[in-house]
């Protein structure tokens, strides 16, 4: 499902879900209005599997380093490298993936609040989406 969409929506919704981690108050319908032309299936994994591995860490500090906002080109060109990395090996997948479980559980709350803005946002292309 998630690879249906083209890179240029990809990369939009890499940049939109980097909001959510960052340190400081997200508008969770805001954001939600951004993504909800997109289905949610295929939301919840590119957060899990895509944004969450490189944008996810920043949560771990005591003070997170990224409060702002991520810089687009080199989240972009970091979560390429892990979907490039994720290819090469067998064992870099089983290390993704139990690096994915722990973000599943970790993040769970944030995806809640994701998921629950975009079931309250209105239908229709969501606002700045792509093309």
């Amino acid at each position: 499902m998630a690879d249906a969409l083209s890179q240029v929506d990809r990369e939009f919704i890499w940049e939109v879900m980097s909001e959510f981690f960052v340190d400081t108050e997200v508008d969770y319908d805001l954001e939600a209005r951004r993504l909800k032309q997109f289905p949610r299936g295929t939301l919840r994994e590119i957060f899990f599997r895509e944004v969450a591995p490189v944008c996810g860490p920043n949560f771990l500090t005591p003070v997170p380093p990224v409060w702002q906002g991520f810089d687009a080109d080199e989240l972009k060109r970091e979560i390429n490298e892990l979907l490039a990395r994720r290819k090469k090996s067998v064992a870099r997948r089983l290390l993704c993936e139990a690096n994915i479980s722990f973000y599943r559980f970790w993040l769970r709350d944030v995806w809640k609040k994701v998921d629950t803005a975009l079931e309250r946002s209105p239908a229709g292309p969501g606002k700045n989406a792509p093309g």
